[in-house]
């Protein structure tokens, strides 16, 4: 099957909205929120099948568990996702309080997202579980986008007991403001998917921070990588990772690792207190430490900022900060 983007098919975004964009307002079960145009557990999904080309689903603060799901076929597996987007171009939209919790309800992915075109915004994805550990039925992933376009900002995962965020085919993913914190894997690319990643923290994993493999590019800025148990960034396969004015800290067994043709290059940046900083089996140029990185202790506060008297404070580095900048879109 030939897969397309939906904005392939316009010569610019103007000529692909509707005359006018809709507001689709969501609550959860029992929200005391008034004029919703959705409510219940299955709200979000009625929402999505109502919404056309254009249009933004606003989510009331609540918690929304997955009642029910769809199945979702790609290659030899299937994504089962509690929200499904296909197809269409939109925006989800939350803010404080709002939460897509998987600890109940039916073992599923929070968004999964084929050939569509979606910005989400301002959400907390917690606790999304999988029924069978392995199998060729993905649950417990946080994002999980095909051949789609993905703008996600100020989105929190945490306790994802597998990808927090998932780029496969064709995807193409900007995203800033992330905290993908206390899962399994941060961001995972494959095939031909790309990712612009900035301001955003990936830490406390039980596996990689950042995985890639196949032909698929990762670039990561102002970013840090943190505390992760199997690796904090890795490339496979034939896939590249750059990272630049970012902090990759604490990480066992490397900082910075590959397999097969993958690459890694890292610049202007800090590396410190990684089991290992880099693999050294791999040939120079395959992983690459700038000699614009410090090694120094960054002294990073609760919040992955440098404290007063770190390094990466000093000389230069105010005009071109390393680490979260807190500018989002």
């Amino acid at each position: 099957m030939i897969r397309k983007f939906p904005l392939a098919l316009c010569a610019g975004i103007a000529l692909c909205a509707p005359a006018s964009a809709e507001t689709l307002r969501v609550c959860a079960e029992d929200s005391p929120a008034e004029a919703c145009d959705f409510s219940g557990h299955d709200a979000i999904q009625a929402a999505v099948d109502h919404a056309a080309d254009g249009d933004e689903i606003r989510l009331a603060p609540g918690r929304y568990v997955p009642a029910s799901v769809r199945d979702v076929p790609f290659q030899d597996i299937v994504a089962r996702g509690m929200v499904v987007v296909r197809d269409k171009r939109l925006s989800i939209e939350g803010g404080e309080g709002v939460v897509l919790d998987g600890a109940e309800g039916v073992p599923s992915i929070a968004f999964v997202l084929e050939n569509a075109d979606v910005t989400l915004r301002n959400l907390e994805i917690r606790d999304f579980r999988w029924e069978e550990e392995e199998d060729d039925t993905y649950d417990g992933h946080g994002v999980f986008a095909i051949d789609s376009r993905v703008r996600a900002n100020g989105i929190v995962m945490r306790g994802i007991v597998k990808m927090a965020l998932t780029g496969r085919g064709r995807t193409l993913i900007d995203a800033s403001g992330l905290r993908l914190l206390d899962g399994h894997l941060g961001i995972w690319l494959e095939e031909t998917a790309h990712a612009h990643v900035h301001d955003s923290v990936i830490a406390g994993g039980d596996s990689a921070g950042i995985a890639t493999y196949g032909d698929s590019t990762l670039h990561l800025f102002n970013s840090v990588v943190a505390n992760n148990t199997d690796d904090g960034i890795y490339a496979a396969d034939n896939s590249t990772i750059v990272a630049a004015q970012s902090i990759i800290v604490e990480n066992a067994p490397y900082g910075i690792n590959a397999a097969g043709n993958g690459r890694v290059t890292v610049r202007a940046s800090s590396i410190h207190g990684n089991s290992t900083p880099a693999n050294t089996e791999f040939e120079p140029d395959q992983l690459i430490i700038g000699d614009d990185v410090s090694r120094a202790d960054p002294m990073l506060d609760a919040h992955w900022r440098p404290q007063p008297g770190s390094p990466l404070l000093a000389g230069d580095q105010a005009q071109m900060p390393i680490g979260p900048t807190g500018e989002q879109p």
